[in-house]
């Protein structure tokens, strides 16, 4: 039974119809309570609508983030907490009852009253929802609070509240709530129990004061030392002070604990007795890193190290201050920086003729003829969800094709790995049943043995062959899966290239192009226009307004630069360890023995490749070369 206070009732039904309701006609509409609402709460103007998961639950994953609107999404949709800067402009305070059941929906009614009574009687002023038996409270705020002070004061209160879910506080870059007038996962939407005139005057300017903040906390004192006693006793340590690492195929790159620092910018996590200490320590890793002031300047700026700007952002003139300690910093920092240079050939074939039918000799021409009749004709080939992976893998063994000037490739399938974002496991199942295919787009030539990783060898299906001798060539470079698509999917990857290649005039092309479904496609051009990677509309089409550097500044934001690194110094101890076994454990033939069983090795080679494992079995792989 619902308490008397909640005034409402259970509705499930569809997004748009009313949820909850207070029982009276003055409560504001969703669209109203949304326009006024959202635009005080959000720390910056970003929301991010709502992707179902097993079980009814919704996630708010940061490829569905985009601009915010002046009216309600359609489904569910948060608003982001956290300025670039690090700073909340509003306390949101998200009283769970997480299975909905009557105690805990007392519980949540119990939990909100002692909240609002402390928040009554220090004189702040708040908003209050409700949907489905949960509770927001949103403390409106004079002077905006700095990550780590916000974050500690709501884990007080959810060591006083139980219901209280603190994790919206918990992070500069994911902090998020859902806010009056959107749409709830259960039907209907949150909703205000108070008038639109009301509502007005509280989005006009009725603030809490700063004043009021300290008395708050003066309030949860017991609480916040426990907070404090309790991060403190989980201090992270830091295995070694090295402020840069080598990784392979990235270069330098700062340690996880700098990282983290420039991230979130909580310094007591690590053990530091200051923010200027870890401040102070987060530059000199940059510098390690060889990083320049303007690189640094650059990710505090666009979002990428809020955490860094937080440690700055207190002082009376942040950047004045920030250019200070970089200069008196330099004349400390001694250490040379050798950048690592890019041996890797381009896969840019841009300056090639427009047209199929290459000579034998002209490589990069057959190369890119094999590419385009796959763009051309993968969408049969390799339809639906299903074929994504395989697509992906292609485009990975079409990409190193180019970068070594050969239609025949021995990577490994942890370096393909990493070019497609998938699992090792996973590459070699696919691996082996695109080659074990009936006319097939790859054929193996050598199994992997040893260091040396199996090679694969591109070539035109005998079906195709008349299409690929008239085949006109695709434009641009070769890519598999760029780095930000990790994060926000294939269905995007897919939509981005083609407007990449000039298919972008329509959601129709692009449905026809990438042989995803209508609702993929537009799903695919929202994140990439909320993200700022493409513009346009249904009617005069869509173009990028992004760069490579674009989706790399992006990537290093979402982290994934960062997880590719840690990806490549795995790979690197599970080659190392297999090339020590290769030693402990084979025989070392003589040169004079090696020639002698060249034939032998030939013929067991062409044996093997009648002797595949089956596709179905992923488990069942080889230790192959190098990644």
């Amino acid at each position: 039974m619902l308490p008397p206070e909640y005034g409402g009732r259970f509705a499930v039904s569809k997004y748009g119809e009313p949820g909850v309701s207070a029982n009276t006609p003055a409560t504001p509409s969703a669209d109203l309570s949304w326009s006024l609402t959202a635009p005080v709460i959000a720390g910056q103007p970003r929301m991010r609508v709502a992707m179902r998961q097993r079980g009814g639950r919704v996630s708010y994953p940061a490829r569905t983030e985009r601009d915010l609107t002046t009216t309600p999404p359609v489904q569910p949709a948060a608003v982001r907490l956290y300025s670039d800067a690090g700073y909340c402009r509003v306390l949101a305070l998200d009283f769970d009852a997480k299975d909905r059941t009557e105690e805990q929906v007392a519980d949540v009614a119990y939990d909100v009253l002692q909240a609002q009574a402390i928040l009554d009687r220090e004189g702040a002023w708040f908003l209050t929802d409700h949907a489905h038996g949960g509770t927001h409270i949103y403390v409106l705020l004079d002077q905006p609070l700095g990550f780590l002070e916000a974050r500690e004061l709501v884990e007080a209160m959810a060591q006083r509240w139980p219901t209280l879910d603190a994790s919206p506080h918990q992070s500069i870059q994911r902090g998020c709530i859902t806010v009056p007038g959107s749409a709830h996962r259960l039907g209907g939407h949150r909703e205000l129990a108070i008038s639109e005139r009301s509502l007005r005057e509280y989005a006009d300017g009725l603030r809490t004061s700063a004043r009021t903040v300290r008395r708050l906390r003066l309030s949860l004192r017991d609480e916040i030392l426990a907070v404090q006693a309790k991060r403190a006793a989980q201090t992270a340590q830091e295995p070694h002070s090295t402020p840069s690492v080598y990784e392979a195929g990235i270069g330098r790159v700062m340690g996880h604990k700098y990282v983290s620092l420039a991230t979130e910018g909580d310094w007591s996590a690590w053990g530091y007795a200051s923010a200027s200490e870890a401040r102070w320590a987060v530059l000199w890793s940059a510098m390690a890193t060889g990083h320049t002031r303007e690189d640094v300047a650059a990710r505090m700026s666009d979002g990428r190290w809020p955490g860094l700007w937080a440690l700055h952002a207190h002082r009376t003139d942040p950047w004045a201050a920030f250019t200070g300690d970089w200069k008196r910093m330099e004349p400390l920092f001694n250490a040379t920086n050798d950048d690592e240079q890019d041996l890797a050939r381009t896969s840019d074939t841009s300056a090639s003729s427009h047209r199929g039918d290459p000579s034998p000799t002209d490589i990069h021409g057959l190369i890119r003829t094999w590419r385009s009749l796959l763009h051309t004709v993968e969408t049969t080939e390799f339809p639906g969800a299903r074929g994504w992976s395989r697509r992906t893998l292609l485009r990975a063994l079409a990409k190193q094709a180019h970068e070594i000037g050969s239609v025949l490739t021995a990577t490994g399938i942890r370096g393909l790995s990493l070019a497609t974002g998938q699992s090792p496991e996973t590459v070699a199942a696919l691996l082996r049943e695109l080659a074990s295919q009936d006319d097939p787009w790859i054929q193996l030539t050598m199994r992997a043995r040893g260091r040396a990783a199996a090679a694969y060898e591109l070539r035109i299906p005998d079906r195709h062959r008349e299409t690929a001798e008239k085949i006109r060539w695709i434009t641009g470079k070769a890519h598999a899966t760029r780095p930000v698509f990790e994060r926000l999917g294939a269905p995007a990857a897919l939509v981005y290239e083609a407007i990449e290649q000039g298919y972008g005039s329509s959601p129709t092309v692009l449905q026809v192009r990438t042989g995803l479904s209508r609702t993929s496609v537009t799903e695919a051009l929202a994140s990439l226009t909320g993200w700022h990677l493409i513009d346009g509309d249904t009617e005069a089409g869509y173009h990028l307004t992004s760069t490579d550097a674009d989706l790399n500044r992006l990537a290093e934001r979402f982290g994934i630069i960062r997880a590719r690194a840690r990806r490549i110094a795995t790979y690197r101890e599970q080659r190392r360890r297999w090339w020590a076994y290769l030693d402990r454990h084979l025989y070392r033939l003589s040169p004079a023995d090696i020639a002698a069983d060249a034939q032998i090795l030939e013929l067991l080679d062409e044996m093997r490749l009648n002797d595949l494992p089956p596709p179905d079995h992923p488990t069942e792989h080889h230790h192959a070369g190098a990644a």
